[in-house]
């Protein structure tokens, strides 16, 4: 489980970021509350955590997902169903070899949403 003070630091770190941030501090060593030991997590275990994250920020409206300009519709379940039905299954979906980035799927056009960060003051922040 992953504790308060995990969840508030990836955040603080992560925020009015694109999830390509996000993505990047989902390892055992930002995480030691989940008492991994390894240097990585298994990329489905990565790719649950992300999701935990994301989840947690949509419900706390601290972030939405939008693409294009325009922000995902229904629910926040059926919003995170499209994004995880086309999120990679493995590491290689993720790369690019023509960018040379591990997280290049984020700003790939299969990719269905990016982050947008709610401020204190509802205005927003698109990544």
């Amino acid at each position: 489980m992953i504790d308060d003070y995990d969840y508030k630091n990836i955040v603080d770190w992560s925020e009015f970021r694109s999830f390509g941030a996000l993505w990047s501090y989902m390892s055992p060593d930002m995480i030691p509350s989940l008492k991994f030991s390894g240097q990585q997590f298994p990329f489905q275990t990565r790719k649950e955590i992300f999701f935990y994250f994301v989840k947690r920020l949509l419900n706390e409206g601290r972030v939405k997902l939008a693409k294009k300009g325009h922000m995902l519709i229904g629910t926040i379940d059926e919003q995170l169903k499209i994004f995880h039905d086309a999120f990679p299954n493995n590491e290689d979906g993720m790369y690019d070899p023509k960018h040379m980035m591990e997280d290049y799927w984020f700003y790939d056009d299969s990719c269905p949403a990016g982050a947008v960060w709610v401020h204190n003051d509802g205005t927003l922040e698109w990544t």
